[in-house]
C-alpha cells in the first residue's frame, strides 16, 4: 500500500495548491464588478492572501490569516466578505490597516470599507501615529484615503498598560479629524486631563501629529523665579517660514521685566544662519536693554569656509542677569579657513568687549580689535630627507585710547620656514632634528619706548633624543617607558617690541620638548636650552594610566616668562602630569608645577566616576598670584558636578563652585527631571554669589512642563514605570 501524503507544513500554502480555489480567486480579482480592485496603468495592483478562499459567483469569502496588499497599504484580518452585486466589503477583526512607511496604523474589531481601502467605517478602533500617539475611538471613518474621523476619542502619547490603565495625560474629544496630507490633528470639544483630572477645556484645538518635525505652534513653556527679575513665565511660539527658515518668538513676562526673545534660523545651499536676540524693559536699568548674537557658516569655492559669530549687548550685566552668557569677555569674530593634506589656511578677525566691572575704567586701553592670519604649506622633497614647511603669518591689535603706551597699536607681518627629520638607530634610539627661520616686521604706533618700525630675524635649531622601550605584561597589557632629552638653540636680531600676544604661557606635556612655548610671536625662546623628561604609559583591558615628568634648563635668565608660568629663571619648575582610567568608570587627570623647594606654582586636577546610575566629578585649580597675568590674588577653587538616576524616569543634577581665597561659594545649582515617552518635568534651582557694582547675587528657580513624544528614539521606559 502507498502511504498517505503528509499534511502541508503551512496552512497558508494550502489554497494555492487547490486549482479550483485559485481559479475562483483570480476571477474575483479581475471581475468587472470590482473595478476598484482591477489593475490599470495608473492604479496600484491588488493582492489577496488567505488560509481559505471560496467564491460562488456572487460572494468572495477569504478567511483565516487574511492579508490584502494594495499599493502602499496593507490590511490584515481574520475574515473578508465581498458581495459582487452590492460591492460591499465586510471585514471581521482583529483588523490592522497600515501604510508602507508605518507612519499611521489603524486597529479595529470590525469594518466596512471599499475595495480601494480609502473609504470605510471601523468600529472599536485605535489609531497609532508614528508609533507614538494613540487615539482610541468608538467609531472611525476613513474618507477618501486622506481624512480619518474619530468619534468619542481619547488621545495620548503615554503608554497604557494593565498596571496603570490611566495615562499621565490625555485629551478627550467628541470628534478628532486627522489630515493625512498636512499631518494635522483637529480636536472638537477637547478636554485636557492629567491623571484623569480635568485641567482645561478648549472648544477647538489643532496640533501637528508626531510625524511633523517643523510646524507652527507653542513650544514648552518655562516658569522662572529670579531674585532680580521676579516671578514670570516664558511661552515660546515656533513659526515656520517655508522649508528652510523658521522664527521662534518667546515673550518672557515677570514681575520686574517684560522681555521678548527672538530666534531666526535659515538654511542655505552652502551654509546656514542663526540669529538670537532679546529686548527687555526691567526695573534694574532705565531704558531698554537688548542683545543680539548672529552666527553663520558658508562653504565657498576651492574648499574655503567662511564663518562669523557676532555678539553685541546693551550693557555688561544684561547677559548674565538673564542667563544668556556668563563669560568675562564677549568676542565677535569672522573666520576664514581651509585645510588640506599639505596646506592650512586660517584667519580670524575679532572684536572683543570686556564684561568685567574692573575693566570699565580702562576699557579704552584694552585691545578690542584683533586680527590673525596664517598660511602653511608642507613639502616632501625627494632629494632631501625630512619635511619642509613654509608659511606666512600676520597679526594686529588696536586700542581706542590715543595715549602713549596705553593706546599702543601694532601690525605684524611674518614669514617662516622649517625643516624637520627623524631617524632610528642603534638599540631603538630615535633622533629628531629641526631647524627654523622666522622673519617678523612690526609697525608700531603710540609707544614711545620702542621704534615705530622694527624688523626681527630669529633662527633656531633643536635636536631630540628618545629611547622608547616597550613590553607586554603577563596580563596582556602594553607598556611604554620613554626617556627624553632635548637640546635647543635660538637667537633673535633686530629691534625690541612690547609683549602683546605672549603674556599667558601654559607649561604642560605638549610643549616640554620644544622651543615654541610662547603662544604668539612677540616673544621667542633665545639662547641655549635643554629639557629632560620621562614618559610612562600602560594600556590594559581593565585600566590605562600614564605619567610624565620633566624640566627645562637654560643658560640665560628668561625674564620674558611670568612666574606663574613655571618657566621663569634659568631652571623651570618641575612638571608632573598623570592620568588614569579604570574599566569601572573611575578616571583621574592631574598636572602640577612645583619648585625645587616643593612649593606648588600651579596645580589642576579632575576626578570622575561614571556608573550606569550616576556620574560625579570634582575639580581643583590653584595658580599663584602674578601681576604679569593680571591676577592680584591666588586662584584657589574647588568644583563639583554630578548626576544621578533616582528611579526609572527620575534624574537629578548638581553643581557647586567654591573659592577658598574668598572663603565662599561662587556658584551652586540643583536640578530635578522626570522624563518618559509622553511627559517631561524639569525643575532647576541655581544661585550666583557674585557681588560687583553691576551684578548682585542672584537666586533663580526655573520650572518647565512638556507633553508629547519627547525622546522617543532613545527613551525606552514608559509611563507604566512612573
Amino acid at each position: 500500500m502507498t502511504a498517505a501524503p503528509k499534511a502541508p507544513l503551512s496552512r497558508r500554502a494550502q489554497p494555492l495548491r487547490a486549482p479550483l480555489t485559485a481559479l475562483a480567486l483570480s476571477a474575483a480579482l479581475s471581475m468587472a464588478a470590482l473595478p476598484a480592485m482591477t489593475q490599470t496603468a495608473s492604479e496600484p495592483s491588488t493582492a489577496l492572501m488567505a488560509d481559505s478562499v471560496s467564491f460562488d459567483g456572487t460572494l468572495l469569502i477569504a478567511s483565516g490569516a487574511v492579508e490584502v496588499l494594495r499599493g502602499d497599504t496593507r490590511l490584515t484580518a481574520t475574515r473578508i466578505t465581498f458581495d459582487q452585486k452590492t460591492g460591499a466589503l465586510s471585514i471581521e477583526g482583529p483588523i490592522r490597516l497600515t501604510e508602507a512607511d508605518g507612519a499611521t496604523e489603524i486597529l479595529a474589531s470590525a469594518a466596512e470599507i471599499d475595495t480601494e481601502l480609502k473609504n470605510g467605517l471601523l468600529l472599536s478602533a485605535r489609531m497609532v501615529i508614528d508609533r507614538q500617539m494613540q487615539l482610541a475611538a468608538a467609531r472611525l471613518d476613513v474618507v477618501e484615503g486622506r481624512y480619518t474621523r474619530l468619534e468619542k476619542t481619547v488621545a495620548s502619547t503615554c503608554e497604557v498598560c494593565a498596571v496603570r490603565p490611566v495615562p499621565l495625560w490625555e485629551i478627550r474629544a467628541s470628534e478628532v479629524i486627522h489630515d493625512n496630507e498636512t499631518h494635522q490633528l483637529y480636536f472638537t470639544d477637547a478636554h485636557f486631563r492629567i491623571v484623569d483630572i480635568p485641567v482645561f477645556w478648549l472648544p477647538h484645538l489643532r496640533v501637528p501629529d508626531p510625524t511633523v518635525k517643523r510646524a507652527n505652534g507653542f513650544l514648552i513653556p518655562e516658569i522662572r523665579t529670579d531674585s532680580t527679575l521676579g516671578t514670570g513665565i516664558e511661552i515660546p511660539y515656533f513659526i515656520t517660514l517655508g522649508d528652510h527658515r523658521d522664527l521662534t518668538v518667546a515673550p518672557y513676562l515677570a514681575s520686574h521685566t517684560t522681555t521678548l526673545n527672538l530666534r531666526y534660523r535659515q538654511a542655505f545651499v552652502h551654509g546656514d544662519l542663526e540669529l538670537n536676540g532679546a529686548v527687555s524693559s526691567d526695573d534694574t536699568r532705565d531704558g531698554l536693554r537688548a542683545y543680539l548674537f548672529a552666527e553663520g557658516n558658508w562653504r565657498l569655492d576651492n574648499g574655503m569656509k567662511l564663518g562669523f559669530d557676532l555678539r553685541a549687548t546693551s550693557d555688561i550685566a544684561y547677559l548674565l542677569d538673564y542667563g544668556y552668557y556668563d563669560e568675562d569677555y564677549l568676542p565677535s569674530k569672522v573666520t576664514l579657513s581651509r585645510y588640506r593634506e599639505d596646506e592650512a589656511i586660517d584667519g580670524q578677525f575679532v572684536y572683543s568687549r570686556s564684561l568685567r566691572d574692573s575693566d570699565v575704567a580702562i576699557e579704552d586701553t584694552l585691545p578690542f580689535l584683533l586680527g590673525e592670519f596664517s598660511y602653511e604649506h608642507l613639502y616632501d622633497p625627494a632629494r632631501l630627507p625630512g619635511q619642509l614647511s613654509f608659511g606666512i603669518t600676520a597679526s594686529t591689535s588696536y586700542r581706542d585710547s590715543e595715549d602713549d603706551i596705553d593706546g599702543y597699536d601694532v601690525l605684524r607681518l611674518g614669514a617662516e620656514g622649517r625643516w624637520s627629520g627623524s631617524t632610528v638607530f642603534g638599540p631603538g634610539l630615535k633622533l629628531e632634528n629641526a631647524a627654523a627661520l622666522y622673519v617678523d616686521g612690526y609697525l608700531q604706533q603710540q609707544y614711545s619706548t620702542y621704534e615705530n618700525h622694527v624688523t626681527r630675524l630669529t633662527g633656531s635649531a633643536e635636536t631630540r633624543l628618545s629611547w622608547p622601550l616597550t613590553r607586554t605584561t603577563a596580563s596582556g597589557a602594553s607598556e611604554l617607558l620613554e626617556p627624553l632629552l632635548q637640546l635647543g638653540w635660538s637667537d633673535s636680531t633686530g629691534g625690541d617690541v612690547p609683549n602683546t600676544d605672549s603674556r599667558f604661557v601654559e607649561f604642560d606635556e605638549g610643549n616640554l620638548l620644544t622651543l615654541a612655548r610662547f603662544p604668539g610671536a612677540d616673544r621667542r625662546d633665545t639662547g641655549l636650552t635643554a629639557a629632560a623628561g620621562l614618559r610612562f604609559s600602560h594600556y590594559g583591558e581593565t585600566s590605562d594610566y600614564g605619567l610624565t615628568l620633566g624640566r627645562v634648563l637654560s643658560l640665560e635668565d628668561h625674564d620674558a616668562y611670568s612666574v606663574a608660568s613655571g618657566l621663569s629663571g634659568q631652571s623651570s619648575d618641575w612638571l608632573i602630569g598623570a592620568g588614569l582610567r579604570f574599566q569601572n568608570g573611575f578616571a583621574a587627570n592631574t598636572r602640577a608645577l612645583f619648585t625645587e623647594d616643593a612649593e606648588i606654582t600651579k596645580w589642576e586636577t579632575r576626578l570622575d566616576l561614571s556608573r550606569p546610575r550616576y556620574a560625579i566629578g570634582s575639580s581643583y585649580a590653584y595658580v599663584i598670584a602674578d601681576a604679569a597675568e593680571d591676577r592680584d590674588t591666588d586662584l584657589n577653587e574647588f568644583g563639583f558636578d554630578g548626576s544621578v538616576k533616582l528611579a526609572q524616569n527620575w534624574s537629578a543634577t548638581a553643581q557647586y563652585l567654591y573659592d577658598f581665597n574668598e572663603d565662599e561659594a561662587t556658584r551652586a545649582g540643583l536640578g530635578l527631571q522626570f522624563q518618559n515617552e509622553c511627559t517631561r518635568l524639569k525643575l532647576e534651582l541655581s544661585r550666583r554669589y557674585w557681588n560687583t557694582d553691576s551684578l548682585d547675587p542672584t537666586t533663580r528657580v526655573a520650572f518647565s512642563v512638556g507633553f508629547g513624544a519627547f525622546g522617543s528614539a532613545t527613551q525606552k521606559t514608559g509611563s507604566c514605570a512612573f
